[in-house]
């Protein structure tokens, strides 16, 4: 399972702060908690969260009036899933939380999506893990080179015969049905119209990713 380390930024800490204070601050709303678990998956078309508290131990059902603000927890973990990324390499999928009473939080960021099934064996409803064009927009969003898309997403992305975006170094830019955009140091820029790539001028742009796919 991969891991993104945001421990040097003070965005981390400063976020985590805020949702103390939320949680265990005078007014906060969970006095009398160890702990406070909160799980987002983030993807381009929305975010799944689920959130846990646990008191002596023991994990205990939390209702709708023990959740953190949607300034302090989703709006700060979607800047902080833009500031992770960098060219090329990615930015991480699933963010969980933990918010102590008595100790700094911890923020663990993955690669993967972190998901969970209900007590009977089925999805949560928005829970079923993504397929190949959920993943296909995450990286027109957030492109990766061909190197740093992981064996289980190009597993997903010839399962279902789709090709994905890649991040071109050398344009530094995304490529994409023959369409290309730049990429910042947050993701890619789409305020820029897309350029049309010609591929009998640059006819080795899609064949390394037709042999990875296809094996042709």
């Amino acid at each position: 399972m991969t891991t993104f380390d945001r421990s040097e930024d003070p965005w981390v800490e400063n976020g985590l702060n805020r949702l103390h204070e939320e949680a265990f601050g005078n007014s906060g709303f969970a006095h009398g908690a160890n702990e406070l678990v909160d799980v987002l998956v983030h993807r381009t078309n929305g975010t799944f969260w689920r959130g846990q508290m646990y008191q002596s131990g023991r994990r205990v059902p939390r209702g709708r009036d023990l959740h953190f603000s949607d300034e302090s927890l989703a709006t700060w973990l979607d800047e902080c899933h833009a500031r992770a990324y960098k060219r090329g390499l990615g930015t991480w999928t699933t963010a969980e939380v933990h918010i102590y009473p008595d100790r700094p939080g911890r923020l663990d960021l993955f690669e993967e999506e972190l998901l969970e099934k209900m007590p009977d064996g089925h999805w949560y409803p928005g829970a079923r893990p993504s397929g190949a064009d959920a993943w296909a927009h995450q990286l027109l969003a957030f492109p990766r080179s061909e190197e740093n898309i992981p064996d289980w997403m190009w597993d997903i992305f010839r399962a279902e015969e789709v090709t994905p975006p890649l991040y071109n170094p050398r344009f530094q830019s995304v490529d994409w049905k023959n369409r290309r955009r730049p990429v910042t140091d947050r993701g890619t820029d789409f305020t820029v119209e897309p350029t049309v790539i010609d591929p009998s001028l640059e006819p080795g742009v899609f064949a390394k990713i037709s042999k990875k796919l296809f094996g042709a």
